[in-house]
């Protein structure tokens, strides 16, 4: 499930998501997590999981890489399942928890399918603009941020390609029982390591080629422009917000 080379990385395809200017990305991101983390309400939960459905339906990415993100952490699901049920939770209120789960996944994974890395480090550098006046290194600070988000979609595609190469000499990890699994993965880790590092170097290495100083502020000759459809999403986001507010009585 996790052999395809795209996950959790940029997926390169012209489509209405791809083209969302990626600074409104990171401020409908931090305005979706609002009502994410604070709201209760189901229907509101309800709502915002369309709208993602939606929002991977329109960024033309196969919708097996999204899932495969669920499927990477089924074992967490599995554990918070048992856990809300030890616990006697209703069955609203266990809904609720998996599609706060579910939105938040799956929001991250469209903002790594739909966002170059080097678009990735405009918008963290443009978001963070307003720390400025504490003489920050932004450059150098999305730089490292970057890489760590795109360390471990790297990590898993990584590994991959080593225990495929691994079971050539009969470190069989795909025909195997959970155990021959677990050993598999750990006598691999060590090379996997070692080859995601090599590659977030590579990568590094073709910032460089493209002129990109960590000391300087980022400037790129090409800026997404923002757009109507920017906007209708970032109104969208707003009123989930608003639904929020006056959900808790703020106003």
């Amino acid at each position: 499930m996790l052999s395809n080379k795209f996950f959790g990385s940029f997926y390169p395809v012209n489509s209405s998501i791809h083209k969302i200017n990626p600074v409104i990305k990171f401020i409908c991101l931090f305005l979706f997590l609002i009502p994410i983390i604070g709201s209760e309400n189901i229907r509101l939960h309800v709502v915002m999981f369309f709208l993602i459905v939606f929002m991977m339906y329109l960024s033309r990415v196969p919708m097996r890489f999204y899932f495969d993100m669920l499927y990477g952490l089924r074992y967490i699901f599995i554990i918070i399942i048992f856990m809300l049920a030890s616990k006697g939770l209703e069955l609203e209120s266990a809904l609720v928890i998996l599609l706060k789960l579910f939105c938040v996944i799956e929001n991250l994974a469209l903002i790594f399918y739909t966002t170059s890395p080097s678009e990735l480090k405009y918008g963290i550098e443009k978001c963070l603009t307003p720390f400025n006046i504490f003489n920050f290194k932004l450059g150098r600070l999305s730089n490292l941020l970057v890489s760590i988000i795109t360390f471990f979609p790297m990590m898993f595609t990584t590994e991959q390609s080593v225990l495929k190469s691994a079971s050539a000499r009969g470190l069989d990890y795909f025909h195997g029982d959970v155990l021959s699994r677990i050993y598999a993965s750990l006598s691999s880790l060590k090379n996997t390591l070692r080859l995601t590092i090599e590659k977030i170097r590579l990568v590094k290495f073709n910032s460089e080629l493209k002129m990109y100083d960590v000391k300087k502020y980022r400037t790129n000759l090409r800026v997404k422009k923002v757009g109507f459809s920017d906007l209708i999403l970032l109104g969208i986001h707003i009123v989930f917000v608003f639904s929020y507010v006056t959900e808790v009585g703020i106003i």
